[in-house]
């Protein structure tokens, strides 16, 4: 296969992850008001562990003996629960919408991930590029209070030590997929991070609470796991043809097309400078797009 096609595949990938993180993010935030967070949380990976599982149930031996493989996904499902932790915390003690911008930090940290452990090294274009979408994915998330309130939000540097985490986590997430499969590293997170969110339901007695509310919303919850399954494997396909610091870059403007389904659907309003982040990023995402496929 040439590298032309390798790079569109690649960017096909990422943008498949964009969407479907853009919708699965909406409809999360829909699904942890009815559910809870750490519900929903465990619903999504405990989704990804059966319907991946068909994937992957011939090959978990060969792989799992691999010890740079088990080594990987296992450092990508520590890394995936700590993260929610820090995630979740900020969420609670601070406003969504004030450390919600910090997430594009996923980036850059995804970038120095990838030069360090994988001498990925990015063209000055690129890097010029993947800036703009860094700052286009700020703006987006930044509301017109919070040039004063994000200094004092408690869960600010809460979130920025997620924002770390996701990005390795994104980071392991990619190198898991080029030395295993795709499938295989998204049902080996999921499957731990199954364990890890049943035990803190257990420990927080939730669980039948959890499944009372569960038959309530059965449409909902399935449309919410299933998305967010689809992105994951997806971006984890799309590191595989391209830089993993490209595709995170790409597949991150899911944060505008959420923010647009908002808009849309729950007829929110958006600043002007929110409006030109999302053609920054849009911009930026689409150039880079072209760019590495050489149009």
């Amino acid at each position: 296969m040439s590298v032309d096609y390798y790079y569109a595949y690649g960017v096909f990938f990422a943008f498949v992850a964009l969407a479907s993180w853009g919708g699965g993010d909406f409809l999360i935030q829909r699904t942890t008001r009815h559910l809870g967070d750490w519900e929903t949380l465990f619903l999504i990976v405990a989704f990804g562990t059966v319907v991946l599982f068909p994937f992957v149930y011939t090959q978990i031996t060969s792989y799992l003996s691999v010890v740079l493989v088990l080594a990987v996904l296992s450092a990508g499902v520590l890394l995936s629960f700590v993260a929610s932790m820090f995630d979740l915390e900020a969420l609670k003690r601070g406003k969504i919408a004030a450390v919600e911008p910090i997430l594009a930090l996923e980036i850059p940290v995804v970038a120095v991930f990838s030069l360090v452990m994988l001498d990925e090294v990015l063209q000055p274009i690129e890097i010029l590029l993947v800036a703009l979408i860094v700052l286009g994915l700020i703006f987006v998330s930044l509301k017109s209070r919070h040039f004063k309130s994000i200094r004092l939000e408690k869960g600010v540097f809460l979130m920025v030590a997620a924002a770390v985490l996701w990005g390795a986590t994104a980071f392991f997430v990619g190198w898991g997929a080029r030395i295993s499969n795709p499938f295989m590293v998204n049902w080996y997170i999921s499957i731990g991070m199954t364990a890890f969110t049943f035990g803190y339901l257990v420990l927080k007695r939730d669980v039948k609470n959890m499944a009372s509310k569960v038959f309530r919303f059965p449409r909902l919850i399935l449309a919410t796991c299933t998305l967010d399954t689809i992105a994951w494997v997806a971006y984890a396909y799309a590191s595989v043809f391209i830089p993993v610091t490209i595709a995170v870059a790409l597949s991150e403007n899911y944060i505008g097309v959420a923010a647009l389904l908002g808009l849309i659907v729950n007829r929110e309003r958006l600043l002007t400078r929110q409006k030109a982040g999302f053609l920054f990023a849009l911009s930026g995402a689409v150039l880079l797009a072209l760019f590495i496929n050489g149009v």
